[in-house]
Parts: C-alpha cells; sequence; structure tokens
C-alpha cells in the first residue's frame, strides 16, 4: 500500500475532516477507523484491517494484555466511508479518546496512517530521533 508523508487539516465542528488526496487515491472509499496505541487513531485500508484481526485472532485471550490490544482495536473499529466533499466524520468517541478538536495530522506509517491532534503529534515527537535510530539499528 505505501501510506507515506504528513499532512495537516482543519476538522469542523461535527468531526468532518478532509482525507488527504495522496491517501484517498491509495485507500478507495471505505475503510477501517480504529483507536491508536499513543492516544491517536488508526486508519486501515479493509484488507489489511483483515489481516490484523488475523493475527489478533491467533493470539491467546488468557492474557491480559493481548485482551487488552483487542479491545483496543477491534473493540473500537468502525468502518468509515468518503462522503461527496471528500471528508471522513470521526466518531466523538473516537474524537475525544485521540483529542482530536481543529488541527488534525494524517501520518502514513507504510500500510495504515494515523490520525493525530496537531498538539499530541508536537508532544510526542518531542524525542532524540538520532538515539532512536541507535535503539532500533537503522
Amino acid at each position: 500500500m505505501g501510506f507515506r508523508a504528513e499532512y495537516q487539516n482543519n476538522m469542523d465542528a461535527k468531526g468532518r475532516v478532509i482525507l488527504p488526496i495522496k491517501f484517498r487515491e491509495k485507500i478507495g472509499n471505505q475503510f477501517i477507523l480504529t483507536k491508536g496505541f499513543d492516544n491517536n487513531l488508526f486508519i486501515y485500508p479493509v484488507e489489511e484491517w483483515i489481516k490484523v484481526e488475523e493475527r489478533l485472532s491467533e493470539l491467546k485471550v488468557t492474557k491480559k494484555n493481548v485482551r487488552a490490544v483487542k479491545r483496543l482495536l477491534q473493540g473500537s473499529a468502525v468502518e468509515i466511508e468518503i462522503d461527496n466533499q471528500d471528508r471522513i466524520s470521526i466518531p466523538q468517541n473516537l474524537r475525544l479518546y485521540a483529542g482530536l478538536e481543529k488541527e488534525v495530522v494524517f501520518v502514513g506509517q507504510g500500510e495504515y496512517i494515523e490520525i493525530w491532534s496537531r498538539e499530541k503529534f508536537d508532544e510526542a515527537n518531542q524525542i532524540d530521533f538520532s538515539e532512536a535510530a541507535e535503539e532500533i539499528d537503522f
């Protein structure tokens, strides 16, 4: 799929925001929107989401952290469609979870897209990237 780059758009009071054209071209009109791990949101193309659910189904639900991750991802997942004005409507519970108000940042992450509030995105990126690169042996 190859989602990459960072884009910013403003969300209206009803929770609608235009999905960047580069992402729309690759994702189609329907996809899955769910909670992310960093008080952000994830957008998955349907075919990638099926893979996520298959991996989750292989995990042992007797483990507390497995149940928590499944609850986070699958429990909050909704199918979203792009409207005629190229917007997506983010449900209120997901907007609250991610702290989305006006400025929304979309970040391509390969097989999925992250959605952040501008404030939380800036906070999350207050790290030493040279040190982080060393940790992952980049």
